[in-house]
């Protein structure tokens, strides 16, 4: 009697299932990485439009900010953010530094925030305003 079994055997079957295993182990780590790179860059976007749109309201409005530091918190995308704003004079004195750094704002606001963004800006003193 000749014996002529076709398919497979259990332990080609059993290594199949372990290679496709350690495949698929490894590919769910490079999803995961990608996901957190891909949330990592949209919180670093818009702490960057967070900063844009502060530094844009201070150079629209007719203001003249004081020297020194200021912080605050602004929602944006259903989020809160942490915002610092750092004023400075500059040789010019029509002309003042505006640094501002955006984070996540951490759930106790007096806590340090982990820095995503910082934008530096210049503004001009206003035709009127006092040069304090």
């Amino acid at each position: 009697m000749k014996n002529n079994h076709k398919g497979f055997t259990l332990l080609e079957v059993l290594v199949a299932l372990a290679v496709f295993a350690v495949a698929a182990m490894a590919l769910m780590k490079v999803s995961e990485s990608q996901l957190r790179l891909s949330q990592t860059l949209e919180e670093k976007t818009f702490a960057h439009w967070v900063a844009l749109n502060m530094l844009t309201e201070m150079q629209a409005g007719q203001d003249w900010p004081s020297i020194g530091e200021q912080t605050g918190k602004v929602s944006m995308a259903s989020r809160d953010w942490k915002v610092k704003i750092k004023t400075q004079a500059t040789p010019m004195t029509r002309v003042r530094r505006v640094d501002v750094v955006v984070g996540v704002a951490p759930k106790d606001f007096t806590d340090e925030m982990e820095e995503l963004t910082l934008l530096t800006g210049f503004i001009e003193r206003p035709a009127g305003a006092s040069l304090e």
